[in-house]
């Protein structure tokens, strides 16, 4: 009875020392589970500074380089950017003189078109669109100005850039000119006229997807005469580009024309006016 006693007494501090034991592991486990929680953490955190100061070092230099060239903080631009200014289309205001520049009487009657043409005229800078640029523009100038000699008299020079608004304007007008021109008259003229108002055609084409209006055009109201008509764009300021262009002309232009056999690229043997 007493071996079963002391049997049990013997039971009962092995079990006690078994729980010390089981304890003892178990508390060393969790605390060597909480320090490398604390390791795992204290590297994420240093993953997670050095990650965020190299993106502020990147928006440093960024800033920086922006600072000291202006241009990479804009949008590519190939020419001046001008203000803009809200235009309600189907009048003359804010894109030009007060003048006609259409009517339906220019397409039968010869002298019409000869006034309306005249009125165009009132459209374009005293240089014709033809400037001078500097290499230290707030643009990019990305090709070369056109070479121009004796276009006025023998020896003469000049170097200039056509602003392709006044190109494209040019163009329309080509074009409003030649409206009346019966097929047969076609027939009738060079093969080089030709080809400039179907360049014409195809240059504009390009210009009016390139320049995209996304103006939404809806209800015209009192123009319901004519669609499109009393819907505002924003413009550029007709006035602002007017003065660059005469600011920046390489030549004056108000009190004559171009030579008929003017041409920038040089393609002698034209007659056209420009």
């Amino acid at each position: 009875m007493i071996a079963m006693s002391r049997s049990s007494e013997d039971w009962d501090r092995n079990d006690d020392k078994h729980s010390d034991s089981i304890s003892s592991s178990t508390g060393l486990l969790n605390e060597r589970t909480s320090e490398s929680r604390v390791a795992s953490l204290r590297k994420y955190i240093g993953l997670r500074l050095l990650f965020e100061g190299f993106l502020v070092f990147s928006l440093f230099i960024t800033l920086v380089s922006i600072a000291h060239n202006p241009k990479a903080a804009k949008a590519s631009s190939y020419g001046p950017t001008l203000p803009r200014k809200d235009v309600i289309f189907g009048n003359t205001a804010g894109l030009g003189p007060d003048l006609d520049y259409e009517d339906p009487e220019m397409l039968r009657n010869a002298t019409r078109m000869r006034e309306i043409h005249r009125h165009w005229h009132s459209l374009f800078p005293s240089g014709r669109g033809y400037v001078a640029v500097s290499e230290n523009e707030e643009f990019d100038v990305l090709h070369p100005p056109f070479k121009m000699d004796n276009v006025f008299e023998k020896g003469d020079l000049y170097e200039g850039h056509i602003m392709a608004v006044y190109h494209q304007l040019h163009c329309l007008s080509i074009i409003m000119t030649a409206m009346g021109t019966s097929r047969e008259e076609w027939a009738m003229l060079p093969i080089y006229k030709l080809e400039h108002r179907t360049h014409c055609v195809e240059y504009l084409r390009q210009s009016i997807l390139c320049s995209a209006d996304t103006t939404l055009e809806g209800e015209t109201g009192a123009w319901a005469t004519s669609t499109g008509w009393g819907q505002t764009h924003s413009c550029v300021d007709f006035d602002a580009l007017t003065e660059f262009a005469n600011e920046r002309a390489i030549w004056n232009l108000t009190e004559r024309l171009l030579p008929d056999s003017f041409d920038p690229l040089k393609v002698h043997g034209t007659n056209e006016t420009h």
